[in-house]
């Protein structure tokens, strides 16, 4: 039987309190507050979390076994410096899985949740097109990128709780594949060239999803997180 905590008085699993704290983790590291290669103390993070150590360490197993940190044997728990190969496998994972969640959920969306995700679609491709002026501060970016996150999130988890495969959903979600690759992407260094692939945007998955077509909507998204993973690739590589 799962152990519980209490929480303002309410017991919560000791699974979900993990889930929890894994996501939090995660949230610390995309927004800077925890730079790559910096140390995760079990009694610090559970301070500052305001979490038991049991769970946090429970998240940190989970976050070593998703390749996010790594222990070191009489010297810690280290956020990893990621490498261009564990963001194109990720990316690709997604592709398979988000492209099969547009291709299910085609003839399942309502015109009224088409109309909110475009909504969201049109802010995204807004912020995402905005270049980030020079002399901006850390924290500003950061906040920046985190805005992107909220939508980017929407927008893709939207598609994949409509699609009605519980598995795809919680396969993304469980793996925090999102937001691995978000962490990851944006890791390296910012520049401002377009990939060579011309890769649809956020409406465009959204005018995809329009038509009715399962087919061209698993292609539109795939070849959206294909030519996201060619960008982070040209980044990576200097060109």
């Amino acid at each position: 039987m799962a152990r519980s905590q209490s929480s303002g008085g309410t017991k919560v699993p000791e699974s979900s309190l993990t889930e929890l704290c894994v996501g939090a983790i995660l949230k610390l590291i995309r927004t800077g507050q925890v730079a790559v290669g910096s140390r995760l103390g079990e009694v610090a993070l559970a301070k500052r979390l305001k979490m038991g150590r049991a769970p946090v360490r429970a998240a940190l197993d989970r976050l070593a076994s998703m390749g996010v940190v790594e222990r070191i044997a009489r010297s810690g728990t280290f956020v990893r410096e990621f490498q261009i190969t564990d963001y194109c496998e990720i990316i690709d994972v997604r592709a398979g899985l988000e492209g099969m969640a547009g291709y299910l959920a085609t003839n399942r969306i309502t015109d009224d949740e088409l109309d909110h995700l475009n909504k969201v679609a049109t802010e995204l491709d807004r912020i995402d097109a905005k270049a980030m002026p020079e002399g901006m501060t850390r924290d500003a970016i950061y906040k920046h990128f985190d805005r992107i996150f909220a939508l980017d999130f929407l927008f893709h988890m939207s598609i994949a709780r409509i699609c009605g495969n519980k598995r795809i959903t919680a396969l993304i979600e469980q793996q925090h594949l999102l937001e691995r690759s978000f962490i990851i992407g944006i890791g390296f260094p910012v520049r401002t060239e377009r990939a060579l692939l011309v890769a649809p945007s956020h409406k465009d998955i959204v005018a995809a999803l329009r038509k009715r077509n399962p087919s061209f909507v698993r292609d539109t998204i795939q070849t959206s997180l294909q030519g996201t993973k060619e960008r982070v690739i040209r980044r990576f590589s200097g060109f």
